[in-house]
Order: structure tokens, then C-alpha cells, then sequence
């Protein structure tokens, strides 16, 4: 054996042939069972609030949801150079396009089912002040406020007569 492991062998901490710290390990008992009681008290203290967090990030989640496809109405009424309506009812979104355009009608493309509706994500619930329409420069006639709601939460989608689409309290 190499001299050095034989000069680390004298070095190991020894213990006396009797010590009950020798023959024991692991936790005892009362020691596992306080651990589990400060587990569960931090997990039902923190529970209520977690629930809490978890409804506002899906009610601000599916605002910008519902931000984002007000904004494509616009997008679309800008790329078709006529005017379209983002018709919101409880539970869909709509784009409608209006007289001026060559084919009039609901719009089908990509994120609608074959009616043309864009369902509301699960849970949602959607309400409109008036149908915003938008022209071919992207203003919006009226300006109107659509509100996402989930429960108790609620968030307001906000568009103004410019056009511009903001989530606001």
C-alpha cells in the first residue's frame, strides 16, 4: 500500500466499541413528525395564495389572448384595404368583413373553425361595450372595452378610436 493511504488510515476518527451513535441512523420519529407538521403548515398557508395567483395569470393570460386577436382584426382590415368587425360574443371572436369589401362576410383563415369563430380559451368568459370596427387605415369605429372575466377575476381589453389595442385594469 502506498505510505500515504497507510499515514491516512492513523488519521480516521475512532469511536469507542459501546457508542449508541454507532449502531443508530437516520431521523427518529418525533423528529420526522415535526417535519411533516412545518410542511403542512407552510403548504396551507401558502395554498390560498397560490390559487389566487393562478386565476389572475389566467385572466391576464387570455387578455392578451383576446388583445392579440382584436389586433389581427385590425391587421386583416389593414391587409384586405376594408373595413372588419371583431364581433365578440361569451365565448367567440368573429371577423366580419364589412360591405367595402370584395367578398363580404365572416372570415376563415388560420385560428377559426369552419364558421369563422375563434373560440375564447377554457373558462373565459367575454363581454363587449359595442363591436369595434376597424377600417383600412386601423382606426376603430366605435372605440369599445371588452372585458375578460374567469370567476371572480376580471381584466378590461381597451380599444381606442386609433386603433390601438391595450389590457387595462
Amino acid at each position: 500500500m502506498a505510505p500515504f493511504l497507510l499515514h491516512y488510515q492513523h488519521m480516521r476518527p475512532t469511536r469507542p466499541a459501546g457508542d449508541p451513535a454507532q449502531n443508530q441512523a437516520g431521523f427518529s420519529l418525533a423528529e420526522l413528525t415535526v417535519l411533516l407538521a412545518v410542511v403542512g403548515a407552510l403548504f396551507s398557508l401558502s395554498l390560498p395564495a397560490f390559487i389566487t395567483y393562478y386565476q389572475s395569470a389566467q385572466v391576464r393570460g387570455a387578455a392578451a389572448d383576446v388583445a392579440a386577436y382584436v389586433n389581427q382584426g385590425r391587421q386583416l382590415a389593414i391587409q384586405l384595404n376594408c373595413s372588419v368587425a371583431v364581433q365578440i360574443t361569451a365565448t367567440t371572436i368573429t371577423y366580419t368583413k364589412q360591405a367595402n369589401c370584395q367578398v363580404p362576410g365572416v372570415w376563415t383563415g388560420a385560428g377559426t373553425d369552419a364558421a369563422g369563430n375563434i373560440p375564447a380559451p377554457d373558462g373565459i368568459t367575454l363581454a363587449a361595450s359595442a363591436t369595434p370596427v376597424f377600417n383600412n387605415l386601423g382606426a376603430a369605429a366605435p372605440a369599445a372595452t371588452l372585458t375578460v372575466a374567469h370567476g371572480s377575476s376580471s381584466l378590461s381589453v381597451l380599444v381606442s378610436a386609433s386603433g390601438r389595442v391595450t389590457v387595462g385594469p
